[in-house]
């Protein structure tokens, strides 16, 4: 009879440790703020020489906390950024809007935007790439000839 009891309990302890082990506990939410752009890199293509050029960097908080940009500061003068200044709740979204002023800019260019927040990854840069369009006086025209 010992026999038996000690192997009912064994197979208890056994069974027991199996469902501790194979239960799986839900994914909690992340308890902070987490920024995912749609694209951190964007390219303009052709851009006119004295047109100011605009593009919106799309993002969405994937965390639990809400999220909160601090500054979103390009590396030159010709490239501006603005964000919201309120912060964005798990699950929605926002934009950052990129100006980016190609005067005194020839060919092709690449200027980038630091965005810092209180998310899990606290810096991103933003890209964007295109060229400037040769304007009226720079093409490789031939002189017109009079005869």
């Amino acid at each position: 009879m010992s026999l038996c009891f000690i192997l009912l309990v064994s197979l208890l302890s056994i069974h027991c440790g199996d469902n501790a082990t194979t239960k799986k506990a839900n994914p909690a939410v992340s308890d902070s703020a987490e920024i995912k752009f749609v694209s951190e890199r964007i390219d303009l293509g052709l851009i006119e020489p004295d047109k100011n050029a605009n593009q919106d960097f799309k993002f969405s908080n994937a965390g639990g906390a809400p999220l909160i940009i601090k500054e979103a500061k390009g590396n030159c003068h010709c490239v501006q950024a603005k964000w919201p200044d309120q912060g964005i709740a798990p699950g929605d979204s926002s934009v950052i809007s990129i100006s980016f002023d190609p005067v005194g800019v020839t060919g092709l260019f690449q200027r980038t935007v630091m965005v810092n927040s209180n998310a899990t990854r606290p810096a991103v840069e933003l890209t964007i790439t295109g060229e400037i369009k040769e304007g009226p006086n720079k093409k490789n025209s031939k002189p017109e000839v009079k005869h």
